[in-house]
């Protein structure tokens, strides 16, 4: 599935903007001398965390649903907070420590969501006279991608009725 974005803006976002606040986060955790400063994550955090999402928000407001932005602020949120992890030394992660537990139960329900996701995207293909229109239409997915699905799942209830009639 591909990435689309509302407007080619959107995509200096993701490809400039954010990678260049974490590489200067990064030069900032390099730079700092974490045994003055122990409890220095908070920048980190904020600037990966808050700042981020926020203009992100703040700069697409009109462009999007609301539902998409929030979805993509809480994306954005998540790539900061493994990049602060990744960033900060573990000696000085109190905060990253504590919101790590909240990243494994949203990975749980990610995982659930794509799992209830791909039992339906399965459950359309498999059907009775599956076509690759309908599945291009109700899913977003490449046209291609569609017809390669509808004739893997020809080929599997061949190969079930072949063995069946064993």
């Amino acid at each position: 599935m591909e990435l689309r974005l509302s407007k080619p803006r959107e995509k200096w976002f993701f490809l400039i903007a954010l990678p260049v606040v974490v590489a200067i986060e990064w030069a900032f955790a390099r730079s700092l001398d974490w045994g003055a400063y122990p409890r220095s994550e908070w920048v980190a955090l904020f600037d990966l965390c808050v700042f981020m999402p926020l203009m992100y928000l703040l700069i697409f407001s009109s462009d999007l649903t609301r539902k998409a932005r929030l979805l993509r602020c809480l994306g954005i949120a998540g790539i900061g907070l493994f990049a602060s992890g990744w960033i900060v030394p573990e000696p000085n992660q109190f905060i990253i420590g504590e919101l790590s537990t909240l990243r494994k139960a949203a990975i749980v329900v990610i995982l659930l969501f794509e799992g209830w996701i791909m039992w339906k995207v399965i459950g359309a293909v498999y059907r009775q006279n599956a076509d690759a229109k309908a599945l291009e239409r109700e899913f977003a997915m490449p046209e291609w991608i569609a017809k390669l699905m509808v004739l893997e799942a020809k080929f599997w209830k061949a190969v079930w009725q072949f063995l069946r009639r064993k």
